[in-house]
């Protein structure tokens, strides 16, 4: 990414009054640009989608979608980098084991100090108040939203999962509406996928909660709310213990402010349990009698 800095630094003096605005949000944040269409990055600077491509041209580019890649891959040798740099720190700790668990208390300490509780209780009330909950994520974090998406449908009822590839995703895309809410999950690496929803929701009106990593994260640019998490990368892979943390408040805070409503449902599931005798229980495994 340097070099391209560089570049970008030694031609900034030809550029026109609007390309170095583009260049200047570029230096500002590379996400911005390595994950917006041309037209949204002028529309960011007030440029023409034309002027962000000759941009590209003036730095040696056939085109944007060129030079888009090009910062996409030294994004993610950095994000190599930087993971390989954490993997030497823990090799170097007498115990492996305790290096990885003190990164997530620190994890959740983090989440402790920044979290604001007014914006949970904001997060909350759009949740509660919403005619239709909808759940999304990268690929990365489907298990997130999986689990998510069933408590929250168990407790409040019209929440649905939406994946691109589902055969029901264009379908809820088309039904989303100004009284909706769409939570997203977005950590790295970021997906196009996930981008393209949160863009068309956008477009429908639908508010979007997202909760992500960092202020760099380029999917906040769509949200409405966003709570930050931090996520612990060690040994290559991700440790997701502060956003389950984050989650179990939401959860909490939803039983409690929606306490009758959620109180009913689960009386009504657990009859439905008991009616099939699903759970295994001693009285349930005594023998028969002759």
């Amino acid at each position: 990414m340097k070099d391209l800095l560089h570049k970008i630094e030694n031609s900034y003096k030809e550029f026109s009054a609007g390309q170095k605005r583009i260049a200047d949000l570029f230096k500002d944040n590379q996400i911005v640009l390595a994950f917006s269409s041309a037209l949204e990055v002028g529309k960011k600077v007030e440029v023409s989608e034309s002027t962000v491509i000759r941009w590209a041209q003036k730095l040696g580019f056939k085109g944007y979608a060129e030079f888009q890649h090009v910062v996409q891959q030294k994004l993610a040798e950095q994000r190599i980098e930087q993971v390989e740099d954490e993997e030497t720190t823990i090799y170097s700790s007498p115990s492996i084991l305790k290096n990885l668990l003190d990164a997530d208390i620190k994890s959740i300490t983090n989440l402790k100090e920044s979290l604001q509780e007014e914006q949970l209780l904001q997060v909350v009330d759009l949740i509660g108040s919403a005619k239709k909950i909808y759940v999304t994520s990268n690929f990365f974090d489907y298990g997130l939203a999986h689990s998510f998406t069933h408590w929250m449908n168990m407790v409040l009822d019209s929440t649905e999962l939406l994946m691109q590839g589902d055969v029901q995703y264009y379908h809820q895309l088309s039904k989303m509406t100004p009284e909706d809410v769409l939570i997203a999950f977005a950590f790295p690496r970021y997906t196009k996928n996930v981008m393209n929803t949160l863009r068309t929701a956008k477009e429908q009106g639908t508010t979007i909660i997202v909760i992500t990593d960092s202020s760099d994260s380029p999917v906040t640019q769509f949200a409405d709310e966003v709570l930050f998490v931090p996520v612990s990368t060690n040994l290559s892979i991700d440790s997701y213990t502060a956003v389950h943390a984050l989650l179990t408040s939401i959860m909490r805070f939803i039983y409690v402010k929606e306490h009758e409503k959620v109180k009913a449902n689960l009386a009504r599931i657990d009859s439905m349990y008991d009616r099939k005798g699903i759970f295994y229980s001693a009285e349930s495994n005594k023998p028969i009698d002759d």
